[in-house]
């Protein structure tokens, strides 16, 4: 699925941001997807809180990137792994203190099919 939005335009998205002093990410914009609590329900369902972080050049893009992606995790899947996501909280956007850069974070649960074994 393709989003024509300025906010989107650039974005790189990654499972972990720069490995400098700072930690910060690399470039602008950043959407880092991060996994902050993983359980299994065996044999059919896995559940995981994810994390969205999202640097921009402005707190207002930061927020709606987050929440861009937040909608797209959580929109009905008709077919795939994912099964649905739940959001857990909203994005909610600041400064990092740590780079002086705009920062926006959400998280959501998420439910995939567990892959059988062979």
């Amino acid at each position: 699925m393709t989003v024509a939005d300025p906010a989107v335009k650039g974005v790189k998205v990654s499972t972990e941001t720069g490995r400098g002093h700072d930690g910060g990410p690399p470039s602008i914009p950043w959407l880092l997807v991060a996994e902050d609590g993983h359980r299994w329900d065996w044999p059919a369902v896995q559940r995981a809180v994810i994390r969205l972080n999202c640097w921009h050049c402005d707190i207002h893009s930061a927020k709606r990137l987050a929440g861009i992606a937040l909608g797209l995790l959580c929109a009905p899947q008709p077919t795939g792994a994912l099964l649905r996501g739940a959001p857990v909280s909203a994005p909610i956007a600041g400064i990092d203190p740590f780079t002086a850069t705009p920062l926006a974070t959400a998280s959501l649960t998420a439910y995939a099919r567990t892959p059988t074994r062979a």
